[in-house]
């Protein structure tokens, strides 16, 4: 029986810290369209520039998940996991006393280069506590952390329309630095542990990603995670700024932004019930139908009430579809070669990610105005619903095995 609550208190502990590095991710994917007109006011930015300012941060997580998740396979998890936020911290930091754009630049990249580390390893360590019964929940526990850091972010612009985007970065850079004492004390080391078991061979990355046709499961993933996380961050960079485009006041704008966010914590949750209980196809139905529609309507309407809606279920379906993503990611790879299977996925997703913010900028700059993304993000809702239906068959074959 002690064993036992030992264990749950593990279990807890581990998903309760993940919570929070999903906390600070989604601190600092909202700050940079909180903060947007601050920081182009302070360097004189256009909105093209403004994109390589959301961009950059995600150029970062690119290459932070494709050799952080390397990394952790042969260092362990928990190392990865510490130095990743301990970058990411440092360097949110340094953004907010940038003298020029170029630090800026420099800062969002290196940002991102920490979180990107800091997501395939941590849901590798809580996919190491999870079972198919309960990995949708503590998977959608644990990740909807980001959509509470973002609301978080977004009602300080509300409750303190005047705040300064410094302190933002500030709040957000210096926090999750309190988190790295609790993480060396709390966190399992799994590469010791398979050191000790004789354990210590990492398959060459080819090996762990289509070794017995298993490209068949890492294509299908790989164009999931890009597709999705492009209209997600569209969504999360610039929605605030469309809609002040579109007519509306700031305060409204920021508003129809934090019930986005609250709409993605009821999905995070709601999602991660539902994948334990249905399957992979009919959530790619719910999931991307969901979003599309969203889409539609926050592109193509000035109505308050309409907005307001929209909001929540865009938020519902883009950020809980994205945790849905994380969440079956790690039982298509081995333990040996796990995290660097998470992290080619989530790096492709970034590389989508990173491709949105820039994409909006170039369609707006050209005039085509929320028509323009419109058309060009719901080709990439339909492809993603096609590959995730894709990876059904073979989810339904591991719970079977």
């Amino acid at each position: 029986m002690a064993h036992t609550d030992t264990g749950k208190l593990q279990k807890f502990l581990t998903v309760f810290l993940c919570f929070w590095v999903a906390f600070f991710e989604g601190f600092d994917l909202q700050a940079p369209g909180i903060a947007a007109k601050g920081i182009a006011a302070t360097f004189d930015l256009d909105q093209v520039q403004m994109g390589y300012v959301f961009s950059l941060g995600v150029f970062g997580m690119l290459f932070g998940a494709f050799f952080g998740g390397r990394i952790a396979d042969y260092l362990g998890q928990k190392k990865v996991l510490i130095l990743s936020i301990a970058i990411f911290g440092v360097f949110f930091s340094l953004s907010a006393i940038a003298p020029n754009i170029e630090i800026i630049y420099i800062s969002r990249f290196l940002t991102g280069l920490g979180l990107g580390a800091a997501m395939p390893t941590m849901i590798s360590v809580v996919g190491d506590e999870a079972t198919e019964a309960n990995r949708g929940k503590l998977n959608s526990l644990m990740y909807c952390g980001l959509p509470v850091g973002a609301i978080f972010v977004a009602g300080l612009g509300i409750y303190f329309p005047n705040i300064q985007w410094q302190t933002l970065f500030l709040i957000g850079g210096l926090t999750p630095l309190v988190l790295i004492p609790f993480m060396i004390f709390i966190l399992k080391d799994k590469k010791k542990e398979q050191i000790e078991l004789g354990d210590q061979a990492v398959p060459v990355m080819t090996e762990i990603l289509f070794k017995e046709q298993r490209y068949k499961q890492t294509l299908p993933l790989w164009v999931s995670f890009f597709f999705t996380l492009m209209v997600n961050y569209i969504l999360i960079s610039w929605l605030p700024n469309l809609l002040m485009e579109q007519g509306l006041e700031k305060s409204q704008a920021f508003t129809v932004m934090l019930v986005f966010q609250i709409g993605a914590v009821i999905g995070t949750l709601a999602l991660g019930y539902l994948l334990d209980r249905l399957k992979l196809w009919q959530m790619a139905i719910i999931i991307y139908t969901g979003l599309f529609i969203a889409v539609c309507i926050l592109f193509t309407t000035k109505s308050i009430p309409l907005l307001i809606f929209a909001g929540v279920i865009g938020g519902i379906f883009s950020t809980g579809g994205q945790s849905i993503l994380y969440g079956i990611s790690p039982i298509f790879y081995s333990q040996a070669g796990k995290v660097t299977g998470v992290g080619s996925a989530i790096s492709l997703g970034r590389l989508g990610a990173m491709t949105g913010p820039l994409l909006t900028g170039k369609i707006l700059a050209l005039g085509l105005g929320t028509t323009g993304i419109l058309i060009a993000s719901a080709p990439g809702i339909v492809i993603s619903a096609i590959a995730v239906t894709a990876l059904s068959r073979y989810k339904a074959s591991k719970k079977e095995s």
